[in-house]
């Protein structure tokens, strides 16, 4: 038995969040260098077709198996819901500084029980009208509406957040009968097949630099999916849920020196408060909700 196997559950479900958030951080920078040269839409067509490509050895071996389903049509909601939520969050990163729109995005713990409430009618307690005001709170410093320019890019981080929690929403009825291998089996063909005819019009060659940015893009959306099921596989989400922090971290850093971007000072006091609202969110009833698709990987 190696030292990591020594670990305990929760020591490695920590570190295997960690990782998720350093994956997650390289995954926004390739699409931000990419926004450089290329349209969102067709950044996010060939995201889909390599991250379905690099799962095809799981459907190939599983074939059988992993497209049975009876749910059909949530699983083509889930796709266009959580495609749309792609789009909006891959235009945001190309505009907005990376670290503020990570810091903003922040908030979906608190939306995804508000979501919860209204949809499938889950019980309202005081602790979640508190992490609201709170989470609200610390968008308003990042923001800081009065004193910086906003734009629509700051808006599109919370209505692609928004959409990304109603994904959950999907996931968590399928996940009742469905196999997650057929979730995401559905979720990455459907997506591909519906992003093509909007990145048609935008499609142009790609020299062997940028193919291996894409292939970059769709290992790494897969390497996040993979470390944060992982993750939540060895521990509760209310105990990996601080480290989440480490994602603005990873982002910061990769940011200065590959675009240059410096972290705003308000932006830090600002997640730190969304994310003390987003602990306050999350119980353990709740794990499960949030244990599939990424802030938009």
């Amino acid at each position: 038995m190696n030292f990591f196997q020594r670990l305990s559950d929760n020591s490695q479900g920590i570190f295997y969040n960690i990782i998720c958030c350093f994956f997650a951080s390289i995954l926004i920078a390739i699409a931000r260098h990419l926004s450089a040269e290329f349209h969102v839409f067709f950044i996010v067509m060939l995201r889909n077709f390599f991250a379905l490509v690099f799962f095809l050895p799981q459907i190939v071996r599983d074939h059988n198996k992993v497209f049975k389903t009876q749910k059909i049509n949530l699983h083509i909601w889930r796709a266009i819901n959580g495609l749309l939520s792609m789009f909006v969050w891959f235009y945001a990163i190309s505009i907005l500084p990376l670290s503020e729109a990570v810091a903003i995005s922040f908030i979906a713990p608190i939306l995804t029980t508000l979501a919860a409430m209204i949809f499938l009618k889950e019980k309202v307690k005081s602790h979640i009208w508190i992490a609201v005001f709170v989470g609200f709170m610390g968008i308003l410093i990042v923001l800081r509406p009065g004193f910086k320019d906003l734009n629509i890019a700051h808006l599109a981080v919370i209505f692609s957040t928004s959409l990304w929690v109603i994904t959950n929403l999907f996931v968590k009825v399928m996940a009742r009968t469905e196999r997650p291998q057929t979730i995401v089996a559905y979720m990455s063909l459907v997506m591909f097949i519906i992003s093509i005819p909007f990145a048609l019009p935008y499609m142009k060659p790609i020299n062997f630099e940028n193919f291996c940015y894409f292939a970059a893009l769709g290992l790494v959306s897969n390497l996040t999916h993979i470390f944060m099921s992982r993750s939540f596989a060895k521990v509760d989400l209310s105990l990996v849920q601080p480290f989440d922090f480490t994602r603005l971290i990873f982002t910061t850093i990769i940011a200065y020196f590959t675009f240059g971007e410096i972290i705003d000072f308000w932006v830090v006091i600002g997640s730190m408060v969304i994310l003390s609202g987003a602990i306050i969110v999350i119980p353990k009833r709740n794990a499960r909700l949030l244990q599939t698709g990424n802030i938009n990987s």
